[in-house]
């Protein structure tokens, strides 16, 4: 079963950035469920009330909370983790066949009602499994960036841990659109991690949800002369490439 955690503070802000401080994930990791938006009472004294929210880690592999390691500035542990769910295995198990079902019956419930032809296959792996979207119109689904399929993305991964609390992943594509966008996303970082090499200097990436950003960190993860490191909060953040520091 997925733990869940309440925490507190002035405002769901705070509340937030105290419960990214105290399981050591941040804000993009957690399920935020807001319990109460607090209030400030009459002149900020009589009858105030502190914001409440409730949260579970996301997915499996960020979840591991029990294996925190120093905060080095940069996420390569992480990708190396996330890395890994492309070397895995189909896997037949009775939980990733139950996440399954609902993942894929709930998609296709909300797909009947944005688009009219639409088929959705699932490839099932150890802890993971992945739909497969093919659509008529595949550009409605997409969106800028992929950002309507990363919220349709979210939908589903609510809906399914509504009815089954568990740490199986769920990830979406359309008709290849993924692996199109890695490819992309790759190139770009490769030929942005030569450019900060030679000239010295950081370069930033405008805000990218953590799919993408993900990318960029495998993409570079082997350079020896770049690091890469995301800055700001929420769910779309910047991405900074970094030089490496030249030990004497």
């Amino acid at each position: 079963m997925l733990a869940n955690h309440e925490f507190e503070g002035k405002t769901k802000e705070a509340a937030v950035k105290k419960a990214c401080e105290e399981l050591h994930v941040t804000e993009e990791q957690l399920e935020i469920e807001v319990l109460s938006y607090g209030s400030t009472g009459i002149f900020g004294l009589v009858g105030a009330r502190k914001a409440q929210i409730r949260v579970n880690l996301r997915e499996a592999l960020e979840a591991k909370i029990d294996e925190k390691k120093p905060d080095t500035g940069d996420e390569t542990e992480e990708v190396a983790e996330i890395a890994k769910i492309d070397e895995k295995k189909p896997d037949t198990g009775d939980e990733t066949e139950e996440v399954a079902e609902i993942a894929k019956n709930a998609l296709e419930h909300i797909l009947s009602y944005i688009i009219e032809d639409s088929t959705v296959t699932v490839a099932k792996y150890p802890q993971n499994i992945r739909l497969r979207i093919e659509a008529s119109n595949p550009a409605v689904l997409i969106g800028r960036h992929g950002r309507t399929l990363d919220a349709l993305q979210y939908v589903v991964r609510r809906i399914v841990r509504k009815k089954k609390p568990t740490r199986v992943g769920i990830s979406f594509d359309v008709e290849g659109y993924r692996d199109r966008r890695k490819a992309s996303l790759t190139q770009y970082a490769l030929r942005l991690g030569e450019k900060v090499k030679h000239s010295g200097k950081p370069a930033t990436i405008s805000p990218m949800s953590a799919y993408d950003r993900r990318i960029v960190h495998i993409a570079l993860k082997n350079n020896t002369s770049v690091r890469t490191q995301s800055k700001g909060n929420g769910l779309f953040r910047e991405l900074v490439i970094l030089p490496r520091k030249k030990h004497r």
